[in-house]
């Protein structure tokens, strides 16, 4: 018991030096990951990420795509990153949405608001007042138009727990190579048979198919 009791103090004490150093989360240290999906209430779909590309497309089944790894810092900002790519959801320069290997950047945290209907948006804490949307295509939403189309910024946020036992299950698993060239003698022996087969199909017979045609030869009168 008390060595339980010494263990998880000491979880703690690393937990709230980590978050000091870092400004890291400690959401991945008690065994799992909390995780995001996000529907939009324009395109009706979930937020995914697919090839390098970002958009609210996803199906909430298909969550090796539309999962993110919610990352929060002790000043209560977050990070999404893609729980499949482990890539995080940036805005760029020109304020579009992209994603980055590398998260460390302020273009790259957001905060969550509540809206009076009671949906989530997620705002730049980059750029305040620039929120992510996405149109009813599933396509980027240029954040000016927040005031005059807000639903495309609305959210609905599903969150749950993913242990470490299902964190990689979206990893593809490579497959050995097989190697499908025949030995040398298998390929004689095959190479025999279909030489003796097609010299059975057209050997000259009387029932081949080089039959010579029916001639008959006429005497002429001297």
């Amino acid at each position: 018991m008390n060595f339980c009791l010494r263990t998880t103090s000491r979880l703690k004490v690393a937990c709230m030096l980590l978050a000091i150093v870092t400004n890291a989360n400690c959401l991945t240290i008690r065994g799992g990951e909390t995780r995001w999906q996000l529907f939009n209430q324009c395109s009706k779909a979930m937020l995914q990420t697919y090839l390098g590309h970002i958009n609210s497309r996803g199906d909430s089944s298909r969550l090796c795509l539309t999962d993110f790894n919610v990352k929060v810092n002790r000043l209560g900002m977050f990070q999404l990153q893609h729980a499949q790519s482990r890539k995080y959801v940036c805005f760029n320069r020109r304020k579009r949405i992209t994603v980055r290997i590398e998260g460390d950047s302020l273009r790259c945290f957001f905060i969550e608001r509540i809206n009076e209907l009671g949906y989530t948006e997620i705002e730049s804490a980059w750029e305040p007042g620039q929120f992510l949307g996405f149109n009813s295509r599933g396509r980027f939403q240029d954040p000016s138009t927040y005031r005059t189309k807000p639903k495309c910024f609305s959210w609905i946020k599903l969150q749950r727990f993913v242990p470490n036992s299902e964190i990689h299950r979206c990893q593809r698993v490579h497959k050995k190579k097989t190697n499908r060239t025949l030995p040398v003698h298998h390929e004689h022996v095959l190479r025999n048979l279909m030489r003796s087969s097609l010299l059975q199909k057209i050997r000259a017979t009387p029932d081949g198919p080089y039959r010579p045609p029916n001639v008959t030869f006429q005497e002429s009168d001297a």
